[in-house]
């Protein structure tokens, strides 16, 4: 019997790492994976979305052409209180890119999740406007502005979920493939010379040191650099209890220190990792198979 090509995935919220995910498609569909649905959170909702709505491509083009520079000029920075990005010069230049129409009408079943602030729930975008989904599940909180709409306001789906196993449509003979951008390993090391620290993220530290409170002693964490760690521990401690209770076929680990939250400068450089990582999970999924004598 041969084992099932067809796969529900699960792209994870990370930020820039999302990058990685971008090559975890093209590694899955060149060996010959059929994507039949898709769930995304945060940053995996954004890339599964313009994978389901052909648009990838496109995106990953843009991406590589942009330098520390580029990605510091779309910043448009806020001094209100609600994140220090209003993200609106960003979401202008990726505009063109984002599927037009409905997520219902979409050729492959997406899902995308956000959390509603307000209400204190988690919301699933199963059906309605993408746009609208897509920014709502990437309000990275104490980073870009919450997405407002209908009397609430949404925050980054990492919040409440950062890796949607549960709620990817599945067939019944599928695999469940799930590219986790919080794992807690070592940053895979790919054939691309290291930079220096960028001036991008020298320029992000300074702005943010400014939003913190002068008076704090100078070994304390500022309260966005606390908001940040509370963050990334729920994200984790979420990401654990997600895996222990539905294991993926294939588990595509991507680091959580491969790269900051803001490094979409590094495309080169992540879509290598995605590259490494998806063919080794691959590979052990293929091992996996043999040695339970599937085939």
């Amino acid at each position: 019997m041969h084992h099932s090509k067809d796969i529900a995935l699960v792209l994870g919220s990370g930020g820039a790492r999302g990058i990685t995910q971008i090559a975890a498609i093209e590694e899955l569909t060149k060996a010959g994976f059929n994507i039949t649905s898709i769930a995304g959170s945060s940053i995996g909702a954004l890339i599964g979305a313009m994978y389901a709505g052909g648009q990838l491509s496109g995106y990953k083009e843009w991406l590589s052409k942009l330098n520390y520079w580029d990605v510091f000029r779309l910043m448009d920075f806020s001094i209100t209180s609600k994140g220090f990005i209003k993200g609106e010069k960003v979401f202008k230049k990726i505009d063109p890119f984002f599927p037009n129409g409905n997520i219902e009408d979409l050729p492959i079943p997406f899902v995308a999740v956000a959390a509603d602030i307000i209400n204190k729930k988690t919301v699933i975008f199963k059906e309605g406007n993408i746009r609208d989904a897509i920014r709502a599940s990437i309000s990275i909180p104490t980073v870009l502005k919450p997405f407002e709409k209908d009397g609430t306001y949404y925050l980054d789906g990492g919040i409440v979920d950062p890796l949607p196993v549960d709620l990817v449509k599945r067939n019944g003979n599928d695999l469940l493939v799930a590219v986790d951008l919080n794992a807690l390993t070592q940053p895979i090391k790919v054939n691309i010379s290291e930079s220096q620290q960028s001036k991008l993220d020298e320029l992000t530290n300074k702005f943010l040191n400014w939003r913190n409170s002068e008076s704090s002693p100078k070994n304390d964490l500022g309260v966005f650099d606390m908001l940040n760690e509370a963050f990334d521990l729920t994200q984790d401690m979420l990401t654990t209890r997600i895996l222990e209770r539905n294991k993926p076929d294939i588990h595509i680990k991507i680091s959580r220190k491969e790269c900051g939250v803001m490094d979409f400068h590094k495309t080169d450089q992540l879509l290598a990792v995605g590259k490494e990582a998806t063919k080794r999970a691959i590979a052990k999924y293929e091992k996996s198979i043999v040695k339970t004598g599937k085939s």
